[in-house]
């Protein structure tokens, strides 16, 4: 969230305004958009301050009371996806799969799942023509020709 504007700009863009001066003019002078002039008016007839109002927070945690076994949850089962982990929740009716990744992303919980990948993440990656369980097949092209899309012995 950005920082609130100072106290100072409230000050010169309400007495600009006082003195006559249109919202629309006071906010392309001081590159402040108009209805940021009108609500600042608007709060200085209501509350007789013109300060920034303090941060109210931001949207509550589903899943705070749950850290404890969410952690235990992704430990018992590394290899889980998303969905399987969703589906293993206490409070699974209240959450969706995105309210768990993102919780999970604010734990620095992360992890891959490839389908090329062994799970304990010992092995290599398969090639991309192997991973679908194809085999790899060499181009039809010989090493000598000219195509614009494959190496081929230089021109002389």
């Amino acid at each position: 969230m950005p920082a609130p504007y100072s106290l100072d700009l409230r000050k010169r863009v309400l007495k600009d305004r006082d003195n006559g001066m249109s919202s629309q003019d006071v906010a392309k002078k001081y590159s402040v958009a108009r209805a940021t002039v009108d609500a600042w008016r608007q709060q200085q007839r209501q509350t007789g301050t013109i300060a920034p109002k303090k941060h109210r927070g931001g949207p509550k945690i589903k899943l705070a009371p749950y850290e404890k076994e969410v952690r235990q949850l992704v430990a018992d089962h590394p290899d889980a996806t998303l969905e399987e982990l969703h589906a293993q929740l206490p409070n699974k009716d209240e959450v969706t799969v995105v309210t768990l990744h993102n919780f999970l992303k604010r734990l620095k919980i992360t992890w891959k799942k490839r389908l090329s990948m062994l799970p304990n993440s010992i092995e290599k990656m398969l090639p991309k023509s192997e991973r679908n369980g194809k085999s790899y097949k060499k181009s039809s092209t010989s090493k000598d020709s000219f195509s614009s899309t494959k190496h081929g012995r230089k021109r002389t």
